[in-house]
C-alpha cells in the first residue's frame, strides 16, 4: 500500500531534515574529538586516531547519536593489544569522571543518554586499514577493519535509507544491538531499488529483515570470523521481526514514524 508520490517524498525528505544535526552540534562533536585527541597525545607510539561510527559513515540521526573515535597503533610499535586498551583506559580516567570498559572499547557517557567510544587497536600493517582490537570479554583479539566498514556504508547510495531505518529503530524501540548490522541488512534488502525512492527502499528493507531475521549469521565484511548477528538471541530477533511486521503492515508511513 506504500507508494512514493511527490507528497510522501516531501515527509520523507522533511524527516531526514529534521534528523540533521545543526553546524553548533557538529562543531561540538569535532571539538570533544580534539580533547581526547590531545589528553590521548601524552601516550608514545605516534598513534592515529579516526571518526567511526555513525558519524565516519555518514549516517546520524538525531534522535540518537553518539560520537565513536578510533585510535590506531603503528604495527610495529612494541606494546600489546592488551597493554593499549588499558593505557587508553587509564589516561581517559585521569580527565573524565566516568569511563565505562566495554567489550573492544571505553565509553564516555554524558547526560541524556549521548555517549563517546574511544576505541583503541594496533593497525595490522602500515597502511592502518585494518587493526586488531582488545576483546574484554574473551580476553583475545578481534581483528575487523573499520575503514572498511566506512567504505561499505558510505558507498552504498543507501545513506538516505539507512538513516530512516534508524529513525523508525529508535522510534519503536527496535532491539538492534549493532547499528552496523542494520546498516548491512537495509543495504542488502535495498538491492535492486531506486536509491531516490524512500518509499521502495524501505519497504524492501523491512521484508527483508522481517524475512530473515530469526535464522540469519550476518558475517561481518571486514573479517567474515566474526558475527555481526551473533549477539541477538531468539527473543530479540522475534522482536525485531515482529516490528518490522508491523511497519510493513502500516497503512501510512506516519504509523511507522511518528
Amino acid at each position: 500500500c506504500f507508494t512514493e508520490d511527490f507528497e510522501m517524498s516531501d515527509y520523507f525528505s522533511k524527516l531526514l531534515a529534521e534528523q540533521k544535526l545543526t553546524d553548533a552540534e557538529i562543531k561540538a562533536l569535532q571539538e570533544l574529538r580534539a580533547t581526547i585527541e590531545n589528553q590521548l597525545s601524552v601516550l608514545s607510539g605516534n598513534p592515529r586516531f579516526y571518526y567511526a561510527g555513525s558519524y565516519g559513515k555518514h549516517t546520524m540521526i538525531r534522535q540518537r547519536y553518539d560520537l565513536d573515535i578510533v585510535v590506531y597503533w603503528p604495527h610495529d610499535c612494541d606494546y600489546t593489544i592488551k597493554g593499549i586498551y588499558d593505557a587508553v583506559g587509564r589516561t581517559l580516567m585521569k580527565h573524565w569522571r566516568c569511563v565505562i570498559p566495554k567489550t573492544v572499547c571505553w565509553e564516555l557517557p554524558f547526560q541524556g543518554g549521548f555517549h563517546i567510544d574511544v576505541v583503541p587497536g594496533r593497525a595490522l600493517d602500515a597502511t592502518f586499514v585494518e587493526a586488531n582490537l582488545y576483546r574484554t570479554d574473551t580476553g583475545t583479539t578481534l581483528k575487523t577493519s573499520l575503514k572498511k566498514h566506512i567504505k561499505i556504508v558510505r558507498g552504498s547510495g543507501r545513506l538516505d535509507a539507512i538513516r530512516l531505518m534508524k529513525l523508525w529503530k529508535e522510534r519503536r524501540g527496535v532491539p538492534f544491538k549493532k547499528s552496523f548490522l542494520l546498516e548491512v541488512m537495509t543495504i542488502i534488502g535495498c538491492r535492486g531499488t531506486s536509491t531516490t525512492d524512500y518509499s521502495k527502499q524501505l519497504v524492501a528493507a523491512l521484508r527483508h529483515i522481517r524475512d530473515t531475521i530469526e535464522t540469519c549469521n550476518i558475517k561481518d565484511p571486514a573479517n567474515t570470523a566474526n558475527s555481526l548477528s551473533d549477539d541477538l538471541d531468539k527473543a530479540a530477533r522475534a522482536k525485531i521481526k515482529a516490528a518490522a511486521d508491523a511497519a510493513l503492515r502500516a497503512k501510512y508511513w506516519s504509523e511507522v514514524f511518528e
